[in-house]
């Protein structure tokens, strides 16, 4: 049946900045269903005043996760604080009404109350058997109880049995380059299909630097947010061969425990033995191609994790020697290559967030607020990713404006 979870996020939410406390110009609220996963570190992770973007979603397959969000503007203040009730009902194709009551709660918003803010509450949902397909519309009753007003919108969903993939993103460049803020990953097999056949040319390129990891990264984190997708694709793997099957195995490996069970133990082994670790999880990074693996991660979920593992990689300059001198040393020690990679490491990462930054806005608004609250504590790190994404601006104190 239909799976549904109401998440409390606690945390303060504001998308526009000024007054703390002004009189509100109307009381109003919109529930949007989406796909996106980066819509808490919209809200949370960028100053006030800069534009969240949530892509909506309109039809879903069995299985396939999406969350129903809700913003609201116009609430009024009373000592700082808005209050806040209501409930979300979901209504079947077969009529089935189900509502869902909220938890009443207080919040202490930042900013002009004339902007948008998260409800710090929303419907995280899948379609499941025996679930009829057709619509399902989702209903809100919002109450500001300071004002004692009652806002209402309304949403719908189509459960269906298949989404054609977008012809769109075909261009693999494409559907890199858009995927968090266009999810669409019923393109994964074909996609996938299309990076197989770019291999040969890669290698011929990059011959003995080809390092498959970071596309495959991709993939992986596609999947890891969508188990419905993970038949399909284990159905291609059973029809690959020899290095092919093994790319596509390892990104099953790492997927997931569940897409991990669809290889058999001596194709589990065999990529074990080349990956002991998972090389998708990157905690700190040490090498450039894990720079890669990250910003993967953030075309995938256009998450703020990802391009805050990039800034903290430039702390790298510190402890670095350039190539320059590292060419006039007559005889480099393990030290001195150590040197150097972290010296190419920290240079790969400026130039990447100079670079993916001028496409997309949301890693300068996250580089810009970790800036200006100083959440990135390295002083050398901070001047080489203000510099990097163009932004004229200090280091803060660690207070959030």
């Amino acid at each position: 049946m239909l799976k549904k979870i109401i998440a409390m996020l606690l945390f303060v939410l504001a998308v526009a900045g000024g007054a703390a406390e002004t009189k509100p110009q109307g009381f109003s609220a919109h529930i949007i269903p989406t796909k996106a996963v980066n819509i808490k570190d919209q809200f949370v992770g960028i100053l006030p005043g800069r534009p969240p973007f949530i892509p909506r979603t309109v039809k879903a397959v069995c299985g396939e996760p999406f969350s129903v969000q809700i913003v609201f503007s116009g609430a009024e203040a009373k000592n700082g604080s808005v209050s806040l009730t209501g409930k979300i009902s979901f209504t079947a194709p077969n009529g089935k009404k189900t509502v869902i009551p909220m938890q009443k709660f207080t919040m202490k918003p930042k900013g002009d109350m004339r902007g948008v803010f998260l409800l710090p509450q929303n419907l995280q949902v899948s379609f499941d058997p025996p679930d009829p397909k057709g619509n399902y519309t989702f209903e809100l009753a919002l109450t500001d109880c300071n004002a004692e007003k009652t806002a209402t919108a309304s949403a719908s969903v189509e459960y269906v049995e298949n989404i054609p993939v977008s012809p769109e993103f075909e261009n693999l460049d494409k559907l890199f380059d858009n995927y968090y803020r266009t999810p669409c990953p019923q393109n994964i097999v074909s996609a996938f299909q299309s990076y197989l056949k770019r291999i040969p040319a890669q290698k011929q390129k990059e011959k003995q630097n080809f390092n498959p990891l970071p596309q495959l990264a991709f993939f992986c984190f596609v999947l890891k947010d969508n188990p419905q997708c993970v038949p399909a694709f284990a159905e291609l793997f059973k029809k690959l061969h020899n290095e092919e099957k093994f790319l596509a195995g390892v990104v099953l490996n790492f997927a997931s425990g569940s897409s991990a069970k669809t290889l058999d133990p001596n194709q589990r082994k065999a990529i074990g033995k080349q990956f002991p670790a998972d090389p998708f999880a990157v905690g700190k990074v040490a090498v450039p191609w894990q720079l890669d693996v990250c910003w993967a991660e953030f075309l995938v979920r256009g998450t703020k994790a990802p391009v805050m593992k990039v800034v903290n990689a430039l702390t790298l300059a510190k402890d670095s020697i350039s190539i320059a001198d590292y060419k006039k040393l007559a005889k480099p020690t393990r030290e001195d290559r150590r040197k150097l990679m972290n010296g190419l490491t920290a240079m790969a990462a400026q130039w990447s967030l100079n670079s993916l930054a001028k496409t997309h806005p949301l890693i300068r608004y996250y580089v810009e607020a970790a800036l200006v609250r100083g959440e990135v504590k390295d002083p050398v790190a901070g001047a080489l990713a203000a510099k990097a994404v163009g932004i004229p601006v200090k280091l803060g104190n660690g207070k959030k404006p």
